[in-house]
């Protein structure tokens, strides 16, 4: 992977998803690994896991299972995700691959123990601007979480380009000073941390609205123009993917064109 990419993080493993919360409780292997193959042949650099379908103490043995199925039909990175301490140290001792931390917040019950995680299995981790008493508006105070959060990390020795922060994408259903939020944030992240790496959940700033799609790709432009590193995203959505690399190769991140003539020759770049 060229450092000047963008990291794809594919979201499709997700038990929010009806077809994701069957295949775990029925423990339908054939879908979890379909689903990692499909994300990685579209263009994944690392697959999220996130099997919480209600199941409570079954959590941590449904983590493993998919874990190892996905490893079995690949070998690129996992994103371990889960709220849960449990979870999250199943699935890390479960995983052989490099993995990601999703996530590390700076609420009491999440900070220090998953930090503390990340640190033992020299795991990268997303951090969010969140603390107890929820989710700041202001970019300037989610941008003061993350700073808590990167010297946090530093106390553990884990390198700040190991870490990714995430601006929080809310929805512009609710408020339309949403997505300036998170843009604003990511630009703010980017001058004041040095070598801080960035990634965001795209899709969750079109939830409720008509036209997703197109409001999912200008999104993703302007937050790859603000200085985005990495998007958690359905890669199998070829126009999303499409959008990707011609903003690389816009922006300048894609020396010689290289990855956008290499798409448009495989037809990738159709919308």
């Amino acid at each position: 992977m060229g450092v000047c990419r963008v990291l794809i993080i594919g979201e499709l493993i997700n038990g929010s998803r009806t077809v994701v919360k069957q295949a775990v409780v029925e423990h339908d292997e054939t879908v979890i690994r379909d689903l990692a193959v499909q994300q990685v042949e579209a263009g994944a650099d690392y697959i999220d896991v996130n099997i919480s379908v209600g199941q409570g103490d079954k959590e941590a043995e449904d983590m493993v299972w998919a874990i190892k199925l996905i490893e079995e039909v690949t070998t690129v990175p996992l994103a371990v995700d889960s709220a849960n301490l449990q979870v999250m140290e199943a699935g890390l001792r479960a995983r052989k691959n490099t993995v990601l931390v999703n996530s590390v917040s700076a609420e009491k019950h999440r900070m220090e123990p998953f930090l503390d995680l990340c640190a033992e299995y020299n795991a990268a981790a997303a951090a969010l601007p969140i603390k107890d008493s929820g989710i700041p508006p202001a970019p300037e105070e989610r941008l003061e979480i993350c700073q808590l959060l990167a010297e946090k990390a530093r106390d553990r020795n884990i390198p700040v380009e190991n870490m990714y922060f995430d601006p929080l994408v809310l929805p512009l259903g609710v408020d339309t000073y949403n997505s300036y939020a998170a843009i604003e944030t990511i630009k703010k992240l980017k001058k004041t941390i040095p070598g801080v790496k960035t990634t965001a959940g795209i899709s969750n700033v079109s939830y409720g609205l008509p036209g997703r799609k197109l409001l999912n790709q200008v999104f993703l432009v302007l937050c790859m123009q603000a200085g985005l590193d990495g998007a958690i995203l359905d890669p199998t959505d070829q126009g999303l993917m499409a959008a990707v690399k011609t903003t690389e190769v816009l922006l300048n991140k894609d020396k010689m064109c290289m990855n956008y003539l290499q798409a448009y020759r495989k037809g990738l770049l159709n919308n």
